[in-house]
């Protein structure tokens, strides 16, 4: 496989990967009245009898669902290594609004060197739709992304549609990884992030735990595995004195060859603000939908 080929695969999974580390909110949230959230991280948090997993930080994901919506930037970094081992760098960032309690997201994203689009996660589907230079009208119809043949929430394409085995879940980089928290947990210290205290913590996450309590699918589940080769995902949480995830990194990375060919490396980071904004996400109406 080519430097240029290997590019546009690992350029293309990364585009349908990005918006849900960004944006999608998880299955199972709820729409109830929120909980008080706690009143502060203490200082030299004890581990949980339990789970080992500090509160703040075991509590983050249903403290940050119950605020029902969030702004979000968002930046990927992704790198990888051609069998010749000649390295490829791609960027996205993005900014957006989630609504958790609802499962959708609506974010505009920059690649760079690829232009410029605007996603809408609904559920399982996802739209997008390329964005023009600011002194064109935007003309271009919706794509609607479905999961496909391997997806936990087949539906069968329409007009407009294109099929991506797990494309509408699979760009998941959500809260709901937290809910499968696990040991070893480090507290790296107090950070501020956009302003705001928070306690960073690295730790691992289970994946099939998080799968097993709904918050992330199994296609989520399928593609880190298959590229990690574990359940086991690195992550970081920066949780602030409300026990919210004001930042979410995870960092996945596949081995590759004893050379280094083939490696790839994906950090996705996402940043959450403004809670509870105002926020109606929904799906384009079919005549914006372009004809397949």
């Amino acid at each position: 496989m080519t430097l240029k080929t290997v590019a546009r695969v690992t350029v293309s999974a990364v585009v349908l990967l990005v918006p849900g580390l960004v944006l999608a909110g998880a299955a199972g949230c709820s729409s109830d009245s929120p909980t008080p959230p706690p009143a502060a991280i203490p200082t030299g948090i004890a581990p949980t009898e339990a789970s080992g997993v500090p509160a703040p930080l075991a509590d983050a994901y249903h403290a940050t669902i119950t605020r029902g919506t969030a702004r979000i930037r968002f930046n990927d970094q992704a790198s990888f290594a051609s069998a010749s081992g000649r390295k490829q760098i791609v960027s996205i960032s993005g900014t957006g609004t989630v609504d958790f309690a609802n499962s959708t997201s609506q974010t505009v994203r920059d690649v760079a060197g690829g232009g410029r689009s605007e996603i809408l996660l609904i559920g399982p589907d996802l739209y997008q739709r390329r964005v023009p230079p600011a002194d064109a009208p935007n003309s271009t119809r919706w794509t609607r992304v479905v999961p496909g043949a391997g997806g936990n929430n087949s539906v069968t394409p329409g007009p407009g549609t294109t099929t991506q085995p797990g494309a509408g879940d699979a760009v998941a980089l959500r809260v709901g990884f937290l809910s499968g928290a696990s040991t070893p947990v480090t507290t790296v210290g107090q950070e501020a992030i956009d302003g705001v205290t928070t306690t960073h913590y690295t730790l691992s996450v289970n994946l099939d735990a998080a799968a097993a309590q709904g918050n992330i699918s199994a296609t989520t589940v399928e593609y880190y595995k298959g590229t990690l080769g574990t359940a086991i995902q690195p992550t970081e949480a920066w949780i602030d004195a409300e026990g919210l995830v004001r930042q979410l990194r995870v960092t996945v990375a596949s081995a590759g060859s004893d050379n280094g060919a083939g490696r790839s490396e994906i950090v996705r980071t996402v940043t959450y603000s403004d809670f509870g904004v105002p926020a109606r996400i929904t799906a384009p109406p079919a005549d914006q939908i372009a004809p397949g």
